[in-house]
């Protein structure tokens, strides 16, 4: 009866065992040294500042998880480990093995469950909390929340997607239209309030600090796991397809790329990397991944004789600089209008859903155009590389991008020096 409470979450499948695998090992004096999120990248446990004692610690945590072994298991391998280094923890055994434990195993769990009902968000797009009935003292918020069902894509999953807290077996459930007929239901629910509250945590350490979390959810719980592994994924994944010909990248790339969190992403990452390229004012040779050619725009390509060799699109930290006009490595002169750093700051959703895609072959160019602030467009150039040409594993770059209008596009699509691709520039 002793694994009962975990029992749940006691059988391991792929995606929980990836996404505890893939994070790095963080030493750590306080349990608030990794913080919400952060967990999806760093396995800690608090105190253990020796990183031979955390690796033998998360080999442990790694066995749990991967074997399902339970928690008396565990608890003999922790005191091996403790033995072994001398550790003096803090806490009791019982109650602490029981922390280490259930939360890896819960989030780690979670996550696995996250990237799931993503990959089925088309056929399931609404996710039902579940609270489970056989916690001896569940939560009053926890409970009301039992049966809430709002579509996947909510922010409120945000900040609530379970576990909201220590020893929390709340789940999720994907649903589709049929499920939600069934219960009695023409659309999703309302997402409750936040209601943020102000809490101090680590007020027995040395530096205790004020969070911010919502009502009913224990402080650094305020975030769902594995979105962050997952965003970061996705990233990882458009940079590695430019390995593959450009006809499979961008057909691998698709269910990728219309994953609305996929999306959002790549223009999160990239936002943040230009605000600090833009800052520093000048190129340190880095690039970051902001789309993909999708796969209608390779077909067409390759009917005009100009097929690329890959489908990822990345931006040099040099070329972004150079089309705002900004630091060393701006282009002195030129007629072109510049851009502001918020005209380009979210580039990788002009280039997943622009007005138009033209092709400029006798540059070896795509021509993005996204509706501008202003009333004209933002034409966002994109320099690929044609199938056969060049180094390979090379993505698509970023070259720039100007102010402009459609009555001067059409005007080149009419002389023939651009050629719509996608799109309309009605």
């Amino acid at each position: 009866m002793a694994d009962a409470a975990v029992a749940y979450a006691s059988l391991p499948f792929q995606e929980q065992i990836a996404f505890f695998r893939r994070k790095g090992n963080v030493t750590t004096d306080r349990w608030t040294d990794v913080w919400q999120e952060e967990h999806d990248h760093a396995f800690m446990v608090a105190g253990a500042n020796r990183i031979d004692l955390l690796v033998d610690l998360r080999d442990a945590v790694d066995k749990a998880i991967a074997s399902g072994t339970g928690l008396e298991q565990f608890r003999k391998d922790f005191d091996g480990i403790v033995a072994k280094y001398g550790w003096d923890y803090t806490g009791g055994r019982n109650w602490r093995t029981r922390v280490i434990f259930e939360t890896n195993l819960r989030t780690s769990y979670a996550a696995g469950r996250y990237a799931q009902l993503q990959a089925l968000k088309k056929v399931r797009p609404y996710w039902r909390y579940r609270h489970s009935d056989s916690v001896q003292h569940p939560r009053p918020q926890h409970l009301a929340w039992n049966g809430l069902v709002l579509l996947a894509d909510d922010p409120w999953w945000d900040t609530h997607y379970p576990p909201n807290g220590w020893g929390c077996q709340c789940t999720v459930e994907a649903l589709n239209d049929r499920d939600l007929k069934r219960l009695g239901k023409d659309a999703p629910d309302t997402a409750p309030d936040d209601d943020m509250q102000d809490v101090v945590v680590g007020k027995q350490g040395s530096s205790p600090m004020t969070v911010q979390t919502p009502a009913g959810v224990d402080p650094g719980f305020g975030y769902a796991p594995g979105r962050s592994a997952f965003e970061q994924l996705a990233q990882n994944t458009v940079a590695k397809a430019a390995q593959l010909p450009a006809p499979i990248g961008a057909k691998a790339l698709e269910p990728v790329m219309a994953l609305p969190r996929a999306r959002q992403a790549l223009d999160d990452g990239y936002g943040a990397w230009q605000a600090q390229v833009v800052n520093e004012g000048h190129a340190r040779g880095l690039a970051v991944p902001v789309g993909t050619l999708d796969v209608d725009t390779v077909k067409q390509m390759a009917k005009a004789n100009a097929e690329p060799a890959t489908a990822s699109i990345m931006a040099k930290d040099a070329d972004v600089l150079r089309a705002l006009g900004r630091g060393t490595d701006a282009s002195p002169g030129g007629s072109e209008t510049r851009l502001a750093p918020e005209d380009l700051a979210h580039l990788p959703n002009m280039l997943s859903a622009p007005r138009a895609v033209l092709l400029d072959v006798a540059s070896n160019a795509l021509i993005y155009v996204a509706p501008s602030s202003n009333g004209n467009s933002v034409v966002v150039s994109v320099t690929y590389r044609p199938k056969g040409a060049g180094t390979p594993n090379l993505a698509n770059t970023f070259r720039g991008a100007s102010i402009s209008t459609l009555t001067d596009i059409r005007a080149q699509v009419a002389t023939g020096s651009l050629l719509l691709v996608q799109g309309s520039l009605d």
